[in-house]
């Protein structure tokens, strides 16, 4: 499946741009709500909180100035008659004002330590909406895997990262293990041994690694890739890394590919294969993945409410091919492209800026602003973000 533009050229991503477009507003619908919802709770208990503490202030400094005023009311009258009232009276209004900033405190303290939990689920519900958008659905972003492979089974990782945005998924395997062959098929590395009958002499012998595991697996969207193998034993281990049609093979600490007489041996067509492998092995194997984390210029941008300048970052690199479809489109009105089968078979999906527009007018001002992003409100877009996805 192709996807192009009215005028037959093709878009910068090979997706369904009308689909993932929608999902988008979708999320967006549901997501700021709830962060709306997140801010009008914390401000809520901000105001109880200062209101709280204002009292308890206002007590404190009433028991000092009565403290002074009747110190001095006792210096004045200079008679040791009334020290006795004195004393009793701020002892009095001490026990008063202790019991009751006892309860006002104990206020305090449960806003403090209940508030986090008033919005967890909300935060949590956050996470899940954007789960499955984030994971494929961010434009531009660069991508870095992980695969960890332990007694425990395996386990993963993934970044991605676009303009500040950053976002991070927990990732779990169907497999418990993972062998070479397995991820690869056939790879053979050379090492140095000893053989023969009468004289023990060293010889280059290529060793089978099908039946290694793979221990580690680290690889990104520029084919960068880190990997660690390992025997059963685990007393023999090997590395590769590399990219850009470079690669580099050490066995425990000693790099094969500087020795000559074994780099020779190295078939480097089947290591500059591994990015294409290990990419098909994350696309069919990953059983699950949980959104995990979501970072604002190092920032977690939903504990500190900033999902919706998310969602901003996002709609910036949305809005480079609505502004294309709407300037290689016939109809001005309508963001449309075209999905082009193998046998050359055309269909047309659209969506209207009228319906951008309504939709997310309905979430209130962020909404509203995130379709001037987009370029589908009345506003001329004098800001050319052409060249914004990579």
């Amino acid at each position: 499946m192709k996807y192009i533009y009215q005028d037959s050229t093709e878009l910068p991503v090979q997706r369904d741009f009308i689909e993932d477009l929608k999902t988008f507003l979708n999320i967006t619908s549901r997501v700021i709500p709830l962060e709306n919802s997140i801010i009008e709770i914390k401000c809520k208990h901000k105001e109880a909180l200062h209101e709280l503490k204002s009292r308890i202030e206002g007590m404190n400094n009433f028991e000092e100035k009565l403290g002074i005023l009747l110190r001095k009311l006792v210096n004045e009258v200079d008679i040791e008659d009334v020290i006795p009232c004195s004393n009793a009276v701020l002892q009095t209004c001490s026990e008063n004002l202790r019991k009751r900033r006892e309860i006002l405190e104990a206020e305090c303290t449960k806003i403090e330590t209940g508030t986090p939990n008033e919005f967890k689920k909300l935060e949590e519900d956050i996470l899940e909406i954007l789960s499955r958008f984030l994971i494929s659905g961010v434009y531009g972003a660069e991508k870095r895997f992980e695969l960890f492979s332990s007694a425990n089974g395996i386990s993963g990782e993934m970044e991605g990262w676009v303009l500040g945005l950053q976002y991070h998924y927990r990732l779990s395997f169907a497999e418990d293990t993972l062998t070479v062959e397995r991820l690869l098929g056939n790879l053979s590395l050379p090492g140095w041994t000893r053989a023969g009958i009468l004289r023990k002499e060293e010889k280059i012998k290529m060793q089978d690694l099908s039946e290694f595991l793979v221990t580690f697996l680290e690889f990104d969207t520029q084919k960068n890739l880190r990997m660690a193998l390992e025997n059963k034993k685990a007393n023999r281990k090997f590395r590769i890394e590399g990219g850009e049609h470079r690669y580099f093979v050490y066995e425990d600490d000693k790099e094969i590919t500087a020795d000559k007489e074994l780099g020779a041996f190295i078939d480097m067509e089947s290591l500059i294969r591994i990015s294409e492998k290990v990419q098909a092995y994350f696309r069919a194997n990953i059983r699950t993945y949980t959104l995990s984390k979501i970072l604002l210029d190092e920032e977690d941008a939903v504990s500190t409410n900033q999902i919706f300048d998310c969602l901003k970052v996002i709609a910036e690199q949305y809005g480079v091919i609505v502004q294309e479809c709407l300037a290689k489109g016939h109809n001005k009105e309508e963001i449309t492209i075209k999905m082009e089968e193998a046998d050359g078979t055309r269909t047309e999906k659209y969506i209207t800026k009228a319906e951008i527009y309504a939709q997310l007018a309905e979430v209130g001002s962020e909404g509203i602003e995130i379709a001037g992003i987009l370029g589908v409100d009345s506003r001329p877009q004098i800001k050319d973000r052409k060249y914004l996805i990579v």
